[in-house]
Protein backbone atom coordinates (compact mmCIF):
# COMPACT_ATOMS: atom_id res chain seq x y z
CA UNK A 1 0.00 0.00 0.00
CA UNK A 2 1.07 3.69 -0.75
CA UNK A 3 0.52 5.90 2.07
CA UNK A 4 -0.29 9.14 0.67
CA UNK A 5 0.61 12.65 3.24
CA UNK A 6 -1.10 15.41 2.60
CA UNK A 7 1.15 18.49 4.18
CA UNK A 8 -0.74 21.25 5.52
CA UNK A 9 0.02 22.10 8.56
CA UNK A 10 1.96 25.77 7.67
CA UNK A 11 0.86 29.28 9.36
CA UNK A 12 0.51 30.16 5.47
CA UNK A 13 2.73 33.32 6.83
CA UNK A 14 3.34 34.46 3.28
CA UNK A 15 -0.67 34.64 2.53
CA UNK A 16 -1.54 36.29 5.73
CA UNK A 17 -4.35 34.23 5.77
CA UNK A 18 -4.86 30.00 5.92
CA UNK A 19 -4.24 29.27 2.24
CA UNK A 20 -5.92 26.60 2.75
CA UNK A 21 -9.05 27.98 3.05
CA UNK A 22 -9.61 30.22 0.03
CA UNK A 23 -11.84 29.56 -2.85
CA UNK A 24 -11.48 26.89 -5.35
CA UNK A 25 -14.23 26.99 -7.74
CA UNK A 26 -16.91 25.41 -5.81
CA UNK A 27 -14.70 24.66 -3.24
CA UNK A 28 -11.62 25.18 -1.04
CA UNK A 29 -7.83 25.17 -1.98
CA UNK A 30 -7.20 22.13 0.47
CA UNK A 31 -10.66 20.31 -0.28
CA UNK A 32 -9.20 19.94 -4.42
CA UNK A 33 -6.02 18.35 -2.89
CA UNK A 34 -8.05 16.03 -0.87
CA UNK A 35 -10.29 14.91 -3.77
CA UNK A 36 -7.28 14.64 -6.08
CA UNK A 37 -5.88 12.59 -3.37
CA UNK A 38 -9.37 10.54 -3.13
CA UNK A 39 -10.03 9.34 -6.17
CA UNK A 40 -6.68 8.25 -7.21
CA UNK A 41 -5.09 4.54 -6.40
CA UNK A 42 -3.17 5.82 -2.78
CA UNK A 43 -4.19 2.96 -0.56
CA UNK A 44 -4.75 5.56 2.25
CA UNK A 45 -4.18 9.36 3.02
CA UNK A 46 -3.04 10.95 5.78
CA UNK A 47 -3.67 14.57 5.98
CA UNK A 48 -1.38 16.82 8.48
CA UNK A 49 -2.57 19.60 10.32
CA UNK A 50 -1.26 22.41 12.40
CA UNK A 51 -1.91 26.01 12.46
CA UNK A 52 -5.19 26.75 12.35
CA UNK A 53 -6.23 22.96 12.77
CA UNK A 54 -9.73 22.83 14.19
CA UNK A 55 -11.23 25.65 11.80
CA UNK A 56 -9.85 23.39 8.87
CA UNK A 57 -10.45 20.43 10.20
CA UNK A 58 -14.55 21.93 9.89
CA UNK A 59 -14.22 22.96 6.37
CA UNK A 60 -13.09 20.01 5.09
CA UNK A 61 -15.40 16.70 3.77
CA UNK A 62 -12.89 13.57 4.23
CA UNK A 63 -13.83 9.98 2.84
CA UNK A 64 -12.96 7.17 5.16
CA UNK A 65 -9.99 6.25 2.95
CA UNK A 66 -8.76 9.58 4.57
CA UNK A 67 -7.75 10.39 8.26
CA UNK A 68 -6.81 13.47 9.56
CA UNK A 69 -3.17 13.66 12.02
CA UNK A 70 -2.36 16.89 13.90
CA UNK A 71 1.71 18.16 14.09
CA UNK A 72 1.76 19.52 17.40
CA UNK A 73 5.06 20.77 16.62
CA UNK A 74 4.19 22.60 12.97
CA UNK A 75 5.80 25.73 13.59
CA UNK A 76 9.24 23.75 13.53
CA UNK A 77 8.14 23.68 9.93
CA UNK A 78 6.91 21.31 7.27
CA UNK A 79 10.11 18.32 8.04
CA UNK A 80 7.83 18.17 11.64
CA UNK A 81 4.98 17.28 9.02
CA UNK A 82 6.59 14.79 7.55
CA UNK A 83 7.87 13.45 10.27
CA UNK A 84 4.13 13.49 11.58
CA UNK A 85 2.83 11.70 8.58
CA UNK A 86 5.17 8.94 8.38
CA UNK A 87 5.05 8.08 12.03
CA UNK A 88 1.27 7.75 11.93
CA UNK A 89 1.37 5.62 8.78
CA UNK A 90 0.33 2.08 8.59
CA UNK A 91 2.86 -0.44 9.45
CA UNK A 92 1.59 -2.02 6.05
CA UNK A 93 2.84 0.97 4.01
CA UNK A 94 5.03 -0.29 1.02
CA UNK A 95 5.88 3.88 0.22
CA UNK A 96 5.07 7.33 1.55
CA UNK A 97 3.94 9.83 -1.21
CA UNK A 98 4.52 13.51 0.06
CA UNK A 99 1.66 16.15 -1.60
CA UNK A 100 1.70 19.23 -1.07
CA UNK A 101 -1.76 20.83 0.35
CA UNK A 102 -1.41 23.93 -1.51
CA UNK A 103 -0.72 22.20 -5.13
CA UNK A 104 -4.47 21.64 -6.19
CA UNK A 105 -3.50 21.79 -9.61
CA UNK A 106 -1.88 17.50 -8.91
CA UNK A 107 -5.01 15.84 -10.17
CA UNK A 108 -5.26 12.13 -9.93
CA UNK A 109 -3.80 11.13 -13.22
CA UNK A 110 -0.03 12.56 -12.51
CA UNK A 111 -0.32 10.55 -8.41
CA UNK A 112 -1.19 7.41 -10.32
CA UNK A 113 1.45 7.96 -13.28
CA UNK A 114 3.74 8.26 -10.12
CA UNK A 115 2.12 4.89 -8.31
CA UNK A 116 2.99 3.29 -11.64
CA UNK A 117 6.68 4.40 -11.99
CA UNK A 118 7.20 3.43 -8.43
CA UNK A 119 5.27 -0.13 -8.58
CA UNK A 120 6.80 -1.07 -12.20
CA UNK A 121 10.61 0.53 -12.05
CA UNK A 122 11.42 -0.24 -8.59
CA UNK A 123 13.58 2.22 -7.39
CA UNK A 124 13.07 3.72 -4.27
CA UNK A 125 12.74 7.34 -5.03
CA UNK A 126 10.15 8.86 -7.47
CA UNK A 127 10.16 12.35 -8.67
CA UNK A 128 8.08 14.45 -11.40
CA UNK A 129 10.13 16.69 -13.24
CA UNK A 130 9.02 18.95 -15.99
CA UNK A 131 11.14 20.85 -18.32
CA UNK A 132 14.48 19.30 -16.54
CA UNK A 133 12.71 20.88 -13.22
CA UNK A 134 12.02 18.90 -10.48
CA UNK A 135 8.44 18.90 -8.13
CA UNK A 136 6.07 17.21 -6.04
CA UNK A 137 4.73 14.72 -4.99
CA UNK A 138 7.50 12.75 -4.08
CA UNK A 139 7.21 8.85 -3.32
CA UNK A 140 9.96 7.24 -0.70
CA UNK A 141 10.18 3.82 -0.28
CA UNK A 142 9.45 2.75 2.79
CA UNK A 143 12.89 1.72 3.19
CA UNK A 144 13.73 5.45 4.11
CA UNK A 145 11.53 5.88 6.93
CA UNK A 146 14.44 6.21 10.01
CA UNK A 147 15.67 8.98 7.34
CA UNK A 148 12.70 10.61 7.31
CA UNK A 149 11.92 10.53 10.81
CA UNK A 150 15.66 11.70 11.36
CA UNK A 151 15.13 14.84 9.02
CA UNK A 152 15.75 18.14 9.96
CA UNK A 153 15.80 22.07 8.35
CA UNK A 154 16.80 20.57 4.91
CA UNK A 155 13.62 18.42 4.72
CA UNK A 156 12.93 15.23 2.72
CA UNK A 157 15.59 16.68 0.21
CA UNK A 158 18.12 15.51 2.70
CA UNK A 159 16.95 12.00 1.34
CA UNK A 160 17.15 12.42 -1.67
CA UNK A 161 20.71 13.91 -1.73
CA UNK A 162 21.46 10.89 0.24
CA UNK A 163 20.42 8.34 -2.20
CA UNK A 164 21.00 9.78 -5.88
CA UNK A 165 21.13 5.99 -7.64
CA UNK A 166 17.96 5.52 -6.22
CA UNK A 167 16.37 8.58 -8.25
CA UNK A 168 13.86 7.73 -10.69
CA UNK A 169 12.76 10.87 -12.39
CA UNK A 170 9.16 10.91 -14.36
CA UNK A 171 8.61 13.56 -16.99
CA UNK A 172 5.04 15.03 -16.90
CA UNK A 173 3.00 17.10 -19.81
CA UNK A 174 2.42 20.00 -17.48
CA UNK A 175 3.77 22.28 -15.23
CA UNK A 176 1.97 21.69 -12.29
CA UNK A 177 3.88 19.33 -10.45
CA UNK A 178 6.17 22.86 -9.83
CA UNK A 179 3.51 24.68 -9.12
CA UNK A 180 2.37 25.72 -5.33
CA UNK A 181 0.38 28.53 -4.08
CA UNK A 182 2.34 30.81 -1.60
CA UNK A 183 1.73 34.04 -1.96
CA UNK A 184 -1.43 36.49 -2.85
CA UNK A 185 0.27 36.76 -6.50
CA UNK A 186 0.64 33.04 -6.59
CA UNK A 187 -3.22 32.85 -5.53
CA UNK A 188 -4.67 35.62 -8.44
CA UNK A 189 -2.33 32.85 -11.02
CA UNK A 190 -3.54 29.92 -10.05
CA UNK A 191 -7.28 31.71 -10.55
CA UNK A 192 -6.54 33.10 -13.41
CA UNK A 193 -5.86 29.60 -14.65
CA UNK A 194 -8.85 27.88 -13.84
CA UNK A 195 -10.77 30.36 -15.42
CA UNK A 196 -8.75 30.01 -18.77
CA UNK A 197 -9.32 25.67 -18.63
CA UNK A 198 -13.18 26.88 -18.28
Amino acid sequence: MIVGIILSAGESKRMGTPKQLLPWGKSIILQQVIKNAQTSRLGMILLVLGSHADEIAGKIKISSKTRIVINRDFKEGMSSSVKCGVINAPEEAEAYMLLLGDQPFIGSAIINKLIDSYQTDKHGIIIPVYDGRRGHPVVFDVKYKKELLAIGDGGAKVVVENHVPDILEVSQDSPEVLTDIDTSQDYQNAISKIKDQQ
